[in-house]
Protein backbone atom coordinates (compact mmCIF):
# COMPACT_ATOMS: atom_id res chain seq x y z
CA UNK A 1 0.00 0.00 0.00
CA UNK A 2 1.25 3.39 -0.58
CA UNK A 3 3.35 4.97 1.89
CA UNK A 4 4.14 1.64 4.05
CA UNK A 5 7.92 0.46 4.56
CA UNK A 6 9.12 -2.52 3.23
CA UNK A 7 11.74 -4.53 4.80
CA UNK A 8 14.69 -3.18 2.34
CA UNK A 9 13.02 0.26 3.26
CA UNK A 10 13.33 -0.28 7.23
CA UNK A 11 17.00 -1.52 6.33
CA UNK A 12 18.35 1.73 4.51
CA UNK A 13 16.82 3.66 7.20
CA UNK A 14 18.41 1.83 9.84
CA UNK A 15 21.45 2.23 8.12
CA UNK A 16 21.06 6.48 7.98
CA UNK A 17 19.47 6.45 4.61
CA UNK A 18 17.10 8.86 3.65
CA UNK A 19 14.28 6.99 2.08
CA UNK A 20 12.23 8.77 -0.89
CA UNK A 21 9.39 7.72 -3.35
CA UNK A 22 8.19 9.48 -6.61
CA UNK A 23 5.06 9.53 -7.37
CA UNK A 24 2.83 6.57 -7.96
CA UNK A 25 1.97 6.12 -11.87
CA UNK A 26 4.06 8.75 -13.01
CA UNK A 27 6.82 6.99 -14.72
CA UNK A 28 8.31 10.06 -15.80
CA UNK A 29 9.67 11.11 -12.58
CA UNK A 30 11.62 7.92 -12.96
CA UNK A 31 12.88 8.93 -15.96
CA UNK A 32 16.45 7.71 -15.48
CA UNK A 33 15.00 4.06 -13.65
CA UNK A 34 12.64 3.79 -17.11
CA UNK A 35 15.46 4.00 -19.18
CA UNK A 36 17.85 2.14 -17.42
CA UNK A 37 15.16 -0.88 -18.34
CA UNK A 38 14.38 -0.04 -21.60
CA UNK A 39 18.27 -0.67 -22.17
CA UNK A 40 17.89 -3.47 -20.73
CA UNK A 41 14.71 -4.80 -22.22
CA UNK A 42 15.97 -4.09 -25.25
CA UNK A 43 19.69 -5.75 -25.07
CA UNK A 44 19.14 -8.45 -23.33
CA UNK A 45 15.61 -9.57 -22.55
CA UNK A 46 14.58 -9.73 -26.46
CA UNK A 47 17.87 -10.61 -27.08
CA UNK A 48 17.81 -14.16 -25.27
CA UNK A 49 16.15 -16.88 -24.63
CA UNK A 50 17.51 -18.54 -20.99
CA UNK A 51 17.99 -22.12 -20.57
CA UNK A 52 18.76 -22.04 -17.01
CA UNK A 53 19.90 -19.44 -14.24
CA UNK A 54 23.53 -19.62 -14.89
CA UNK A 55 22.94 -18.46 -18.44
CA UNK A 56 20.63 -15.67 -17.24
CA UNK A 57 23.90 -14.81 -15.25
CA UNK A 58 26.20 -14.96 -17.67
CA UNK A 59 24.40 -12.54 -19.82
CA UNK A 60 23.74 -10.15 -17.58
CA UNK A 61 27.47 -9.84 -16.23
CA UNK A 62 28.55 -9.19 -19.53
CA UNK A 63 26.12 -6.97 -20.17
CA UNK A 64 26.54 -4.99 -16.92
CA UNK A 65 30.13 -4.90 -17.75
CA UNK A 66 29.44 -3.35 -21.59
CA UNK A 67 26.71 -0.57 -19.48
CA UNK A 68 29.23 0.27 -17.23
CA UNK A 69 32.63 0.44 -18.49
CA UNK A 70 32.00 0.52 -22.10
CA UNK A 71 29.18 1.95 -23.50
CA UNK A 72 29.29 6.22 -23.43
CA UNK A 73 25.58 7.56 -21.99
CA UNK A 74 24.56 10.59 -23.09
CA UNK A 75 23.44 11.54 -19.90
CA UNK A 76 27.07 11.85 -19.08
CA UNK A 77 28.31 13.76 -21.39
CA UNK A 78 29.01 9.99 -23.44
CA UNK A 79 31.32 9.57 -20.50
CA UNK A 80 30.36 5.91 -18.83
CA UNK A 81 29.19 5.16 -15.54
CA UNK A 82 32.49 3.60 -14.31
CA UNK A 83 34.25 6.82 -14.24
CA UNK A 84 31.48 8.61 -12.26
CA UNK A 85 31.45 6.34 -9.53
CA UNK A 86 33.13 6.09 -6.01
CA UNK A 87 33.53 4.20 -3.40
CA UNK A 88 31.14 5.31 -0.32
CA UNK A 89 33.76 6.20 2.58
CA UNK A 90 31.28 5.04 5.12
CA UNK A 91 31.87 1.33 5.92
CA UNK A 92 28.79 -0.99 6.40
CA UNK A 93 28.40 -1.72 10.29
CA UNK A 94 28.31 -5.23 11.80
CA UNK A 95 25.21 -4.81 13.36
CA UNK A 96 22.29 -2.58 12.05
CA UNK A 97 22.21 0.29 15.14
CA UNK A 98 18.71 0.87 16.91
CA UNK A 99 16.79 4.07 15.96
CA UNK A 100 17.90 6.78 18.85
CA UNK A 101 15.17 9.43 19.56
CA UNK A 102 14.84 12.41 21.58
CA UNK A 103 13.95 12.76 24.93
CA UNK A 104 11.08 15.03 24.26
CA UNK A 105 9.33 11.65 22.21
CA UNK A 106 7.27 9.28 23.36
CA UNK A 107 8.99 5.95 22.24
CA UNK A 108 6.20 3.54 20.85
CA UNK A 109 6.56 -0.45 20.35
CA UNK A 110 4.96 -1.86 17.04
CA UNK A 111 2.72 -4.35 17.54
CA UNK A 112 3.10 -7.81 15.24
CA UNK A 113 0.53 -6.70 12.99
CA UNK A 114 2.41 -2.78 12.24
CA UNK A 115 0.25 -1.16 14.21
CA UNK A 116 1.09 1.32 17.23
CA UNK A 117 -1.35 3.28 19.48
CA UNK A 118 -1.15 6.79 19.76
CA UNK A 119 -3.27 8.95 22.55
CA UNK A 120 -5.66 6.28 22.35
CA UNK A 121 -5.99 5.91 18.71
CA UNK A 122 -4.52 2.81 16.21
CA UNK A 123 -2.36 4.10 13.55
CA UNK A 124 -1.17 1.26 10.74
CA UNK A 125 2.67 1.98 9.95
CA UNK A 126 3.97 -1.10 8.79
CA UNK A 127 4.77 -4.88 8.83
CA UNK A 128 8.19 -4.14 8.14
CA UNK A 129 8.49 -2.43 12.03
CA UNK A 130 6.89 -5.48 13.67
CA UNK A 131 8.69 -5.34 17.25
CA UNK A 132 10.64 -2.12 16.60
CA UNK A 133 10.31 1.04 18.45
CA UNK A 134 8.74 4.57 16.50
CA UNK A 135 8.83 7.75 18.03
CA UNK A 136 5.30 10.00 18.47
CA UNK A 137 6.00 13.68 18.54
CA UNK A 138 3.93 16.70 17.88
CA UNK A 139 4.66 18.30 14.75
CA UNK A 140 6.02 21.69 15.14
CA UNK A 141 4.13 23.03 11.92
CA UNK A 142 0.42 21.63 12.67
CA UNK A 143 -1.51 21.96 15.83
CA UNK A 144 -2.92 19.28 16.95
CA UNK A 145 -1.05 16.96 14.78
CA UNK A 146 1.28 14.01 15.99
CA UNK A 147 4.38 12.77 13.32
CA UNK A 148 5.52 9.25 14.04
CA UNK A 149 9.23 8.51 13.78
CA UNK A 150 11.26 5.62 12.70
CA UNK A 151 14.64 6.94 13.16
CA UNK A 152 15.25 10.02 11.13
CA UNK A 153 12.43 9.30 8.78
CA UNK A 154 8.16 10.52 9.36
CA UNK A 155 6.07 7.40 8.33
CA UNK A 156 2.82 8.92 9.52
CA UNK A 157 1.22 11.55 10.95
CA UNK A 158 -1.93 11.54 13.45
CA UNK A 159 -4.51 14.78 13.54
CA UNK A 160 -6.22 14.73 16.21
CA UNK A 161 -8.49 17.31 15.60
CA UNK A 162 -9.60 14.77 12.91
CA UNK A 163 -10.54 11.86 15.64
CA UNK A 164 -13.79 11.00 17.06
CA UNK A 165 -14.48 11.34 20.39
Amino acid sequence: APGQLTELAVWLIRLGIQVSYSRPYHPQTNGKDERFHRSLKAEVLERHTFTTHAHVQQVLDRWRQVYNTERPHEALGMAVPVTRYACSLRRMPERLPEPEYGCGDEVLQVNASGVVRVRGEKVKLSIALKGLQVAARPSENEDGVIELWFAHQRVAKLDLKTVKP
